[in-house]
């Protein structure tokens, strides 16, 4: 049996009763060397991703409903978000657009709602827009031995790619379907960037867990 390390992820899909279908066509897709492909899923597939990939897709689709004054779509995606336990990153100091969703359609969501089954603190995100050409980079602690793993999304189709590296600046993680999946050997600050290679500015959502 090999030992895990810090090789390219592998990609995971989630079951699809996690995933609304209208959540699908947010999911921003993206190959290892960083070309989006399609944002739909072909006959039997999975999108990747599994609670961070639900949760950045509900982050997406929430987005879009709130532009589209869409009250049914933005409680619907609430409701998501509050279930996974989603939480902003502890070292974000950007402004959270739950907090603004939420003034806009407050979703009945019980203090005793469950968590999606293995995610017993939840998720962290962060928001931002990355300009054509550009991108974005900061940094995340992951713990040894435990599985890493982030998801990126964006409300439109924009052409985002998603890359991890490590303190010696190493790629241990490209973006497949837009999630990146890996276990760290070490306790380390990676650095995790996302680039926007289309014409115009692009919003994101990234979910770690």
């Amino acid at each position: 049996m090999t030992r895990p390390n810090d090789s390219p992820c592998k990609r995971r899909a989630p079951t699809r009763r996690a995933l609304p279908q209208a959540l699908l066509a947010a999911l921003v897709m993206v190959t290892a060397a960083g070309v989006p492909a399609s944002a739909q899923s072909g006959p039997g597939e999975d999108p990747p991703g599994a609670l961070e990939g639900t949760v950045a897709l509900a982050l997406a689709d929430a987005s879009t409903a709130a532009k589209r004054a869409d009250t049914a779509g933005l409680e619907r995606a609430l409701r998501i978000i509050e279930r996974s336990g989603a939480r902003p990153l502890p070292d974000w100091t950007g402004e959270d657009p739950v907090v603004r969703w939420r003034a806009a359609a407050a979703p009945d969501v019980r203090a005793d709602d469950p968590v999606y089954r293995g995610s017993p603190v939840g998720p962290g995100y962060r928001a931002g827009r990355v300009i054509a050409g550009a991108s974005e980079h900061f940094e995340q602690v992951f713990l040894s031995g435990r599985k890493a793993s982030v998801a990126l999304s964006t409300p439109g189709k924009a052409a985002l790619s998603l890359r991890v590296v490590d303190r010696d600046r190493r790629a241990v993680c490209e973006g497949h379907g837009g999630a990146c999946q890996w276990v760290p050997l070490f306790t380390q600050r990676y650095a995790i960037e996302i680039r926007n290679r289309g014409e115009n500015p692009a919003e994101y959502f990234l979910v770690v867990q």
